[in-house]
């Protein structure tokens, strides 16, 4: 339930704070008093997007903060303490902060809370019974965690089916397309087969032509090297014996032994490179037809690079893109039917999720709908009858971003009358009930610690707008119900009442809040009973429906 709330700078409020009981709350004030702004202000507290236009003139940032007595299960569930304070803060740079218990949290996690303690149903929400598109919502509300599971799942299937889809009327796209380049295709799989690349040769061509280029040079410093070491083999020879006398004497002092192997290990290794140099020499080799044959392959390859603009690497790589392509076009009608057997795999996947989320819907449905009829009747629409329709599902029905179910809300408000559309035959005194009587619903089902109504009640008078305001009664017991009301009916039954006016002050009009006493309770009421001048007859009035 709300504890309390204190608003500051919020478009026509300076700074408000008010304090709230459990039980039925009436909330009223003359048009344009401000009961908008309090209600948008609780708007902001459960989620709604921040719109820096509401700060108030001259200010530079609004608040708004509320305090909230939790029940165990949310406790439980979001590991918070009986009692919460969420607050609201905007700036004229349009920066929003959001804190509950003083730590930062998102606009989704506060939504996500928010939810669960309570619900705020605004003026136009009613407009919704005229859009039967929106009548699943009501319906998927009755078990919210079970609908969401399994419409998750068909949403699921859905996407693959989708995907599908598109890759298909790609694939159908890209075979109108390569068919018109089918013969420039060919030609160039078979210019670059004709070549028979292979991967690196450019590479170890290059690196071959190179080496060709300056075989002289090669040759000579590898015979100067050879000579310079090795010509008469003394020095190497020399190591060697020099490492076999210290050798001899090693076992006299470590240190000759050491040396000893490393005259040794120098000798090993000259005598390796001397190998090398001697096989280098007799092997390196000069043919003229080889290094003109190798330049032409080396020209031609850059011809190719340069013409496709890609590595000889690549090009391979292309060649097996075009034998793919060419093989999809002349095979692309059982490429294409093999595409659409998939596409049929998912569609048919993604109907058997929306058929599960269909029957959970319906059961649903059975027991809202007697849920309904129960409300409707405490509501002075006794012999009214309600019924929702699923309209049949189509062999091939389209999968909608909702399912597949189409529904109708039908109703018969008098006895003898057929049942028909909600939304044509409904007033609008009619239509507010039956919203009053699907927020009943939720908020019992969802266990709601709060309800907030806003002129819910509109359109009713009379013996009605007692019933209403008894129904109401009966609902603050399980729950704590705020409504902002023009019946005098429902404002006498409240527990609390809460005056909203409109002052002047400093030369700006403020919006001020106050609960009001049971002496100001009889002249608001009595204000909501005459038409413009406060009357002994509705002063009486207003005594007689508070005596009640």
């Amino acid at each position: 339930m709300l504890k309390a709330l204190h608003v500051k700078n919020f478009a026509l409020i300076d700074d408000i704070e008010i304090t709230f009981h459990s039980g039925l709350l009436a909330l009223t004030g003359e048009t344009g008093a401000g009961k908008s702004i309090i209600l948008e202000s609780l708007h902001m507290l459960f989620g709604k997007r921040s719109d820096q236009t509401m700060i108030r003139h001259h200010e530079q940032k609004a608040s708004i903060k509320g305090s909230f007595l939790l029940k165990e299960q949310v406790q439980r569930r979001f590991g918070l303490p009986q009692e919460v304070t969420i607050e609201r803060e905007i700036d004229r740079n349009g920066r929003h902060a959001i804190r509950i218990n003083d730590e930062p949290v998102t606009q989704a996690s506060l939504k996500e809370l928010t939810t669960m303690i309570g619900l705020i149903h605004a003026q136009n929400d009613t407009m919704a019974l005229s859009d039967s598109s929106l009548y699943l919502e009501f319906i998927d509300q009755m078990d919210i965690d079970a609908v969401s599971q399994k419409h998750h799942e068909y949403l699921m299937a859905r996407a693959a089916y989708l995907d599908q889809k598109a890759k298909l009327d790609a694939f159908q796209k890209k075979k109108e397309q390569a068919i018109e380049r089918q013969s420039f295709l060919e030609f160039q799989l078979a210019e670059l087969k004709n070549h028979h690349l292979k991967p690196d040769e450019k590479i170890h061509l290059d690196e071959q032509i190179e080496k060709m280029r300056h075989h002289d040079k090669i040759m000579g410093a590898l015979q100067q090297s050879y000579q310079e070491l090795f010509s008469e083999n003394k020095a190497i020879d020399s190591i060697y014996h020099a490492g076999k006398l210290l050798e001899k004497i090693g076992g006299i002092d470590p240190e000759y032994q050491k040396n000893a192997d490393r005259f040794l290990s120098a000798f090993y290794e000259l005598d390796d490179l001397r190998t090398w140099l001697s096989t280098s020499i007799e092997t390196l080799d000069f043919d003229p037809s080889l290094f003109d044959h190798m330049q032409e392959r080396q020209f031609l390859l850059d011809k190719l690079e340069k013409k496709y603009q890609k590595s000889i690497n690549d090009l391979i790589i292309m060649i097996q893109e075009l034998e793919e392509e060419l093989l999809m076009i002349t095979d692309y009608d059982q490429f294409i039917l093999n595409q659409k057997e998939l596409l049929d795999q998912r569609y048919r996947m993604a109907l058997d999720m929306g058929h599960k989320l269909s029957k959970e819907r319906q059961k649903n449905a059975t027991k809202l709908s007697q849920l309904i009829i129960d409300e409707l009747k405490e509501l002075d629409l006794e012999k009214a009858t309600f019924e929702i329709v699923f309209e049949p599902i189509l062999e091939t029905p389209h999968l909608l971003e909702s399912g597949l179910d189409h529904v109708e809300f039908m109703i018969s408000l008098n006895e003898g009358e057929p049942i028909k559309p909600l939304a044509k035959v409904a007033s609008g005194g009619e239509r507010a009930r039956f919203m009053f009587a699907i927020r009943s619903v939720y908020a019992t089902q969802q266990g709601l610690s709060l309800l907030i109504l806003d002129e819910i009640d509109i359109g009713v008078s009379g013996k009605t707008a007692a019933k209403v305001a008894l129904k109401m009664v009966q609902l603050s017991k399980k729950m704590q119900v705020i409504v902002i009301t023009h019946l005098p009916q429902v404002a006498a039954k409240a527990d609390f009442h809460y005056g909203i006016i409109k002052i002047k002050e400093k030369d700006r009009m403020v919006t001020r809040i106050f609960e009001l006493d049971h002496n100001k309770r009889i002249e608001m009421i009595a204000m909501m009973l005459s038409d413009e001048k406060l009357t002994h007859f509705a002063i009486e009035q207003a005594k007689m429906l508070l005596g009640k």
